[in-house]
């Protein structure tokens, strides 16, 4: 029996779609940060709708509220860049736009614990007070 080969090796889409970006990276690779949270995804063009439902926008009552969507959001953005930099790890522009939104987070995490108190535990700044400062805020259920 005559051994069969996959077009795998010989197909030169393989390389034009998934090793050309890893070398020449795309510089639209990406969408908005407000979009992709909303979508679910960073990248461009990968939105479909399960059975022709769309995402939507929540309601924002407060500037506590606004503070902790950005946060959401940049975070996200953040997290789903670094997730693509796993299979495109030489897209020097993915890099810069992971570092410019890593930046971003911490500044509005900076900014929102200055004003509202500790949001997460991990940093440990400022929760090494008495009374414990972690539950000093009232809880989303609580409102």
């Amino acid at each position: 029996m005559e051994p069969r080969y996959s077009n795998f090796m010989y197909d030169n889409s393989y390389y034009r779609n998934y090793m050309m970006p890893a070398i020449y990276p795309n510089n639209n690779v990406f969408t908005s940060k407000q979009d992709g949270f909303l979508k679910g995804n960073m990248e461009k063009d990968t939105y479909i709708p399960y059975k022709n439902m769309t995402y939507i926008k929540p309601t924002i009552n407060n500037e506590r509220e606004d503070m902790l969507y950005k946060i959401s959001e940049v975070c996200f953005a953040a997290h789903d860049v670094n997730l693509y930099l796993d299979t495109h790890p030489n897209d020097v522009n993915a890099i810069n736009l992971y570092n410019k939104y890593n930046n971003m987070s911490n500044e509005l995490i900076s900014n929102y614990e200055k004003k509202f108190g500790p949001i997460n535990l991990s940093d440990n700044n400022g929760l090494d007070k008495t009374p414990w400062a972690w539950i000093n805020k009232p809880w989303p259920w609580n409102n």
